[in-house]
């Protein structure tokens, strides 16, 4: 389908240059997608749309129709072309809901209103950081080679890492990371006050992304946490996987980093398969898998289990994956979480082209291990299940199963303390998210010589993989993610109570019952459009004397059109100055035609001319 560019907007970002996949990977990350990336890297056609809505929004800082975001980023026409754009098309029906979704949050994506009856969408700063986001990972000249492409090239003529791609890996990270420092998106922020009265201020912000934003850095290994107290809380057992990469089968080291995410999704499917004329492995009396019998029997799971799943890098570069999975099947015979024969999952993930090598653990759920001994480093979690679930094997079967595992074992030779599954997951994830911030506090510090230090550190070169290859450092499945969101009305109880009896919202949802009561009881030829009729009556419940038992709206109407990213030393005279908050106005003088100079400074940083 080709998509119709409305006409003449006004200001807003240049989205040429947002990078598609990257922007959906964003969007993906705070559960904005429907189903996000597919196993081959595509979206699905409403995923296409939900970005597709999400760029034309950005484009439009002064606010925009939601008929036209429908005709234009969704239809992919103009309005006049369309032959409906209402409550009981589909197309606007999605959108509607999309637009929810970005409105939602306590810091919301976009904001709508309904002057003169119109539903007017208007995107926020949030929004926009989310798209400059996109563009500013994105290459676009041909001519220079940048740091993060430099690097993938060389990962992909190379099947490891050594000291020399090591350093290589530390001098583009690390220049990265100084040069972002530097820089500052510049916007335009039109105040519009009760009495019309306009002021135009021109303010900054700083470029954070998730490898200098200590706050971001924080939260993460906090929802890691969060997720990990999920799996405490819904699951009785697990299993602790681990999944190698062969670099022989690969045809180059990005080849494995790339692929390995690819195939645990299509492990996954296996799992979720269900052959019926297959015998089940963990029924007793059902001989296990064998190459011959494959035919006959699996120990698949049939069914798709909950996880956390984190990428981890070897000394040589090589990828390989722990994941954590969540109330797994259990063998018949003894009760043991059984994920899938051993032998069969290390034939499926060489089929897949990643390794033979793999181990499975199994886990069990336990809340009193502070009464346990050895000690254990905290008071509940998923410990080893043969020396602490609940079986009758002797002691030498269970001391000759814990020293049957190649990859994974617990306990912690340096102070003698026995490991839960989490503290075993999260010991990487912590050096990992510890070492980020350690990078953050050095450069908020002027001395040379921090800086330096930190490009000595040990993990710099790991990291800098992470951000060459744009992989996650850790990642959970949906219902995880669902799970683990944050409350958007943590407040006082008894605050809370009060302002949910006089919020438009509530009032909403207790008109929705009787509207849908009532319209219900008419005759429909359509159920899309009784479903789109109960939207537009549950819309207009906004009447003037609900919104007078809220507080007054704010003094002052913001409209922010973004002009770029500018390193400080390029900014337009007077814009520079100290940098005391995130976003602060800022006195800028303009060239003599009243235009900014354009300075192309959105890429990574050239590589030096030895090293092209």
């Amino acid at each position: 389908m080709s998509i119709v560019e409305p006409p003449g907007h006004l200001g807003g970002l240049d989205l040429s240059r947002c990078n598609t996949p990257e922007l959906a990977d964003l969007l993906d990350e705070r559960d904005l997608l429907g189903y996000g990336p597919l196993i081959d890297g595509t979206l699905t056609e409403r995923d296409e749309q939900r970005v597709r809505i999400a760029k034309f929004l950005a484009e439009h800082p002064e606010g925009t129709p939601l008929k036209h975001v429908v005709s234009y980023a969704v239809k992919g026409v103009s309005p006049e072309q369309c032959e409906r754009v209402e409550g009981s098309d589909a197309d606007y029906q999605f959108a509607y809901r999309f637009v929810n979704d970005l409105a939602e949050p306590e810091e919301p994506y976009v904001r709508t209103s309904e002057p003169s009856g119109v539903l007017m969408v208007t995107p926020t700063l949030r929004l926009l950081d989310l798209i400059t986001e996109g563009i500013t990972q994105t290459a676009n000249s041909d001519d220079l080679l940048y740091d993060r492409e430099f690097l993938r090239n060389r990962l992909s003529l190379v099947d490891s890492v050594d000291n020399r791609l090591r350093d290589l890996l530390v001098d583009g990270f690390t220049s990265y990371l100084n040069r972002i420092e530097d820089y500052r998106l510049l916007f335009d922020v039109l105040l519009v006050d009760r009495n019309g009265g306009e002021s135009t201020r021109r303010m900054t912000k700083r470029y954070k992304t998730r490898f200098n934003d200590k706050g971001r850095i924080s939260k993460q290994f906090a929802r890691f946490n969060d997720a990990l107290e999920y799996g405490y809380e819904h699951a009785e057992n697990a299993v602790l996987c681990t999944l190698t990469t062969d670099p022989k089968q690969q045809d180059s080291l990005l080849d494995g980093i790339e692929s390995i995410n690819e195939n645990f999704n299509r492990l996954l499917s296996y799992f979720d398969s269900d052959p019926s004329t297959k015998a089940d492995t963990r029924n007793e009396g059902t001989v296990g898998w064998r190459p011959e019998l494959d035919d006959e029997v699996t120990g698949r799971p049939r069914e798709r289990p909950e996880y956390i799943k984190a990428l981890e890098f070897t000394e040589k570069g090589y990828p390989h994956l722990h994941v954590l999975f969540f109330d797994v099947p259990t063998r018949d015979e003894d009760g043991m979480p059984w994920l899938c024969d051993k032998p069969e999952l290390s034939a499926k993930w060489a089929d897949y082209g990643q390794a033979k090598i793999v181990d499975t653990y199994p886990l069990v759920y336990r809340d009193d291990l502070d009464e346990l001994e050895p000690e254990f480093q905290s008071d509940e979690g998923f410990v080893d299940w043969y020396r602490f679930g609940d079986h009758d094997h002797s002691e030498e079967w269970i001391r000759n199963r814990t020293q049957a595992h190649e990859l994974i074992e617990f306990g912690d030779d340096t102070d003698e303390m026995e490991s839960t599954a989490g503290a075993y997951l999260g010991k990487y994830l912590s050096v990992t998210f510890g070492s980020l911030l350690d990078a953050t506090e050095s450069f908020e510090e002027s001395n040379d010589q921090e800086r330096d230090a930190f490009a000595d550190k040990a993990a710099t070169w790991k990291l800098a993989l992470y951000w060459a290859t744009n992989r996650r450092f850790w990642s959970c499945s949906r219902e995880i993610t669902e799970g683990i969101k944050p409350n958007e009305h943590t407040r006082d109880p008894d605050v809370r109570e009060a302002v949910r009896w006089c919020s438009l919202d509530s009032v909403k949802n207790a008109c929705e019952t009787p509207i849908r009561d009532d319209l219900a009881r008419r005759q429909w030829d359509d159920l899309d459009d009784l479903e789109a009729a109960i939207e537009r009556a549950i819309s207009e419940v906004e009447q003037p004397e609900v919104r007078s038992t809220l507080p007054e709206e704010s003094s002052h109407r913001a409209v922010i059109d973004y002009l770029g990213a500018y390193a400080v030393w390029d900014m337009p005279s007077g814009s520079a100055g100290p940098q005391p908050r995130d976003l602060e106005t800022v006195e800028c003088e303009t060239q003599n035609d009243g235009e900014l100079s354009v300075v192309n400074r959105e890429n990574d940083p050239p590589i030096v001319d030895e090293m092209c």
